[in-house]
Parts: C-alpha cells; structure tokens; sequence
C-alpha cells in the first residue's frame, strides 16, 4: 500500500521523441487504476541549457496506472522543498539522504 508514502513515479514514454517526466510527492489515494499524488513534477528538456524544470508549487495530480512505467518508494523524511538533481554523464537523477539516489532520465541527443 503507497498511501501515505514519498514517492517517485516516472511517466511512461509513447515515443522516442516525448520528454521524460517524472513526479515526486506523497500518495494521498489510490485504486487499482490510478494514483493520486500531492508533489512536485519534473521535466527534462533535451539540449536546453537548463535541461531540468521543476514545478515552483506543490500541485495535486491523478495518474492513471496505464500511464506510470515505475514507482520508487522515497524515504519518509524527503524534502519536497529541497529537491537536488544531479548529472553523471549523461542520466539524471535526484538526491535521496539515507537512501540510493534515484534517476529520473538521460540528455541523449534527440
């Protein structure tokens, strides 16, 4: 059961061109279709100079299953506020204390 949980949900990808998006944030329900979620989303956009966007304010989001290709359960301490992204080569990924980092994409030319 995730409700209550920090977590990171990446986005399913229908083609190679569409940008990796992936949202962090707490379950606040769920059903066997879909995930609803208070957090923040975060999007890599290929050859810009800032690649990584992060939303300024928390939103709420309902994901239906279909559109959720993983879920990473985050530690319960994990700061919305304080997201840290980070580069090694070409994957990103986000910072996580007391816990493995988690990726969130790649900067692959596209």
């Amino acid at each position: 059961m995730l409700k209550g949980k920090n977590v990171r949900v990446r986005l399913r990808r229908n083609f190679e061109e569409q940008k990796p998006w992936v949202f962090v944030g707490k379950v606040d329900q769920m059903s066997e279709n879909w995930l609803a979620l208070t957090g923040k989303g975060i999007l890599i956009i290929r050859g810009k100079t800032r690649p990584v966007e992060i939303d300024d304010e928390l939103r709420q989001m309902v994901i239906p299953r279909d559109n959720i290709a993983n879920v990473r359960v985050l530690p319960d301490d994990f700061g919305l506020d304080e997201i840290e992204v980070f580069h090694e080569g070409i994957r990103v990924g986000i910072g996580v204390k007391g816990a493995p980092n988690t990726w969130i994409g790649e900067l692959g030319e596209s």
